[in-house]
């Protein structure tokens, strides 16, 4: 198992009404210069498409996969270079959760798929 891999999830909406500004700064400036930082691997966005119960408040959701012994660590080098990073007021920085998960158990596949 790879124990050094981490799942960072972040949950967000844009500002009422400027959605398409916002996911043009987010995957053309913000995910990439996210990946800038050491201990981000990969960056993909997703938007809410499906719901087996209540909706969250967000309804985007970007998922980085870290690497590294402290991923605590990791995020405070992405706080210190805030100021380096483009910022978007299309980006409702209110709406912002943040989590960071380890694994604690062997990735799985479904049968006939090892991707």
């Amino acid at each position: 198992m790879a124990k050094n891999r981490h799942l960072f999830i972040a949950l967000s909406n844009p500002v009422e009404g400027r959605e398409d500004e916002d996911n043009a700064w987010y995957d053309a400036r913000h995910v990439p210069e996210c990946l800038a930082v050491p201990g981000f691997k990969s960056g993909q966005r997703f938007k809410l498409s499906a719901s087996t119960g209540g909706a969250p408040q967000q309804r985007y959701l970007a998922l980085y996969e870290l690497e590294g012994e402290d991923p605590q660590a990791i995020l405070e080098q992405l706080q210190a270079s805030r100021d380096d990073r483009t910022q978007s007021d299309a980006f409702d920085r209110s709406s912002l959760d943040m989590w960071v998960f380890s694994p604690i158990g062997e990735k799985q596949f479904a049968p006939g798929d090892e991707s």
